[in-house]
């Protein structure tokens, strides 16, 4: 039996209206950041059950030290890729990078100013 001939492939892109108004593109952006900041945070929860150097008994390659700083590149990536698509401005991001140790001060107790 013959299976029946496919044509070229076609893209089909959807345009719908949210409430949100955002593109699809700005969504999928979004939900990358999310994804990120959830998996950043599972790495420092590990870290504070288990500490740094941990590898759960040896049942993982890398230490818990290693696992947040690449998801801390993950997440730094998604941020970069949305200042390149214009959702975010990196100037806004890095005036608040700049003025959060002075906001964030009083509230330290254990660290020493570097």
């Amino acid at each position: 039996m013959k299976s029946p001939t496919v044509g070229p492939k076609v893209r089909v892109v959807m345009v719908t209206q949210h409430f949100n108004a955002l593109t699809e593109a700005q969504a999928e952006r979004l939900a990358i950041l999310v994804e990120e900041c959830g998996e950043v945070v599972q790495a420092a929860c590990k870290i504070l059950r288990h500490g740094y150097d941990s590898t759960n008994n040896g049942q993982m390659s890398e230490t818990n030290r290693q696992q947040l700083q690449r998801e801390l590149g993950d997440l730094l990536h998604a941020v970069e890729r949305m200042a390149r698509c214009g959702d975010v401005q990196r100037l806004a991001i890095e005036d608040r990078r700049k003025s959060k140790p002075a906001k964030i001060r009083p509230f330290l107790h254990h660290q020493e100013e570097r």
